[in-house]
């Protein structure tokens, strides 16, 4: 059993480094489906030494997932199966966060992998970016259905190019100077594309390196910061020229990488702007939004909402550009439509429960780093098709995992440290770490 469990986590990590590389590209290749449901199965196998914590994040998690099953049912009596099942994985993906569980004793190794995976991730960016745009053999090339291999959407982009600049602090002392140069370069250049094709992009990561940075309670951080931004001004001096002289073609929203086109989305943020293609593009969404707070407080959808299985936005009478949209560009309000007010409200509260610990300063790197993450995943969620897809679902649920995992492993060492000052002995130890910070199953 150890080995398939070994296996499974290097398969883990390979299609996380995929998703990572590759974003919408690879999809529909339900490589993420496939190990969602080997997951399932090394869970059940191993369900009599299965250890998790148990706290209200977990119990609420745990509401959400059971909740869908009976909104599966309910969904297959008026639509098809395999649109209500998809549906369904807006939270079904949540069990990732127990999967991982079952390697809380292989946090440290997991958090190397990532560190080597997110280190390459700005080249692999800015090669995805002259090739997307230099290169019209790619604007066709496919591997899994009809999206081109190369595909990527740029909020996404900017949620994992965050992940990479706090790894790289949390991680800075592995870097040579080299590196680190070379590293604050093609960030710096990628942040530059992402400002100008996502506006929820470019502040999800702005939020999410503000957070990381005030948060820190400590030196640490804060000299590695100071070693990181020393390259900062060299790596200007480079990357302005070169971002000035790119031509390329307009993607298809209109928008096109250029600081005219970073100033117009910054100033839509707050103004009218006069580019009309991101005017309507505020506009539908405000319409369709409106829409679904209307009917959702209305006495209809207030308890349960519309449900699985439909087209929100054929329900809902939105005249959309791309067929494949089946739900609003906030994850927020699609929770809100298919589930109803009081679901919606306790998913608010989940929130909460995650984000609160940041505000008390007493977390520790990896949790701080964690939280910060997912608040740019929360921020980029909230105006864009997001968690609903395995894009960002896999890497989210993972984070939060990892988020627990890492709580898991500081309330053990706080318990055993506990229990050495008063001189318990080992037995006590361990009893009283599971029963105060555990749960597991009988065997």
């Amino acid at each position: 059993m150890e080995a398939i469990k070994s296996l499974y986590l290097r398969a883990y990590f390979f299609i996380m480094a995929l998703y990572v590389f590759f974003n919408k590209g690879i999809a529909y290749s339900y490589l993420v489906e496939a190990l969602w449901l080997g997951g399932i199965i090394l869970l059940i196998l191993n369900r009599h030494k299965y250890i998790f914590i148990w706290d209200k994040r977990i119990k609420v998690l745990l509401f959400f997932l059971l909740i869908t099953l009976v909104y599966i049912l309910w969904g297959a009596k008026n639509y098809p199966l395999i649109d209500t099942i998809r549906d369904s994985f807006i939270f079904e993906y949540g069990w990732f966060v127990f999967i991982l569980f079952l390697y809380q004793d292989k946090l440290a190794e997991i958090w190397e992998v990532l560190f080597h995976i997110y280190k390459w991730f700005p080249l692999v960016a800015l090669i995805n970016f002259i090739l997307q745009y230099y290169f019209p053999f790619f604007d066709t090339f496919t591997v899994f259905g009809d999206v081109t291999l190369l595909l990527y959407k740029y909020g996404d982009m900017s949620v994992h190019l965050l992940i990479c600049t706090i790894l790289i602090l949390l991680n800075i002392n592995k870097l040579s100077n080299k590196w680190l140069l070379f590293l604050t370069l093609l960030i710096i250049f990628d942040f530059l594309v992402i400002a100008a094709y996502s506006r929820a992009g470019m502040l999800a990561y702005i939020a999410g390196i503000f957070c990381f940075i005030y948060f820190a309670k400590d030196s640490v951080i804060k000299d590695a910061l100071k070693s990181f931004t020393r390259y900062i001004p060299w790596a200007l001096v480079i990357v302005i020229p070169i971002y000035l002289s790119i031509q390329v073609r307009e993607n298809f929203q209109g928008r096109t990488a250029g600081f005219n086109q970073i100033k117009e989305n910054i100033t839509s943020l707050t103004t009218d702007s006069d580019n009309k293609i991101l005017e309507d593009n505020l506009l539908w969404r405000f319409v369709w939004w409106g829409k679904i707070i209307d009917y959702s407080f209305s006495k209809e959808y207030f308890l349960h909402g519309k449900g699985l299985g439909m087209s929100l936005a054929q329900s809902d009478d939105i005249v959309m550009t791309e067929d494949d949209v089946r739900s609003p560009h906030s994850f927020h309000l699609s929770i809100m439509a298919r589930f109803g007010i009081p679901l919606f409200l306790l998913w608010l509260y989940w929130l909460v429960l995650i984000i609160k610990p940041i505000f008390q300063r007493k977390l520790s790197h990896q949790q701080l780093a964690i939280t910060c993450i997912l608040i740019a995943f929360i921020f980029n969620a909230s105006f864009d098709v997001y968690l609903e897809g395995p894009m960002g679902a896999f890497p989210f649920w993972t984070w939060v995992g990892l988020l627990f995992m890492s709580v898991g492993v500081a309330d053990a060492k706080a318990a055993d440290s506990a229990s050495l000052d008063t001189g318990s002995d080992t037995n006590n130890i361990t009893d009283t770490h599971q029963a105060d910070s555990i749960t597991q199953p009988n065997s």
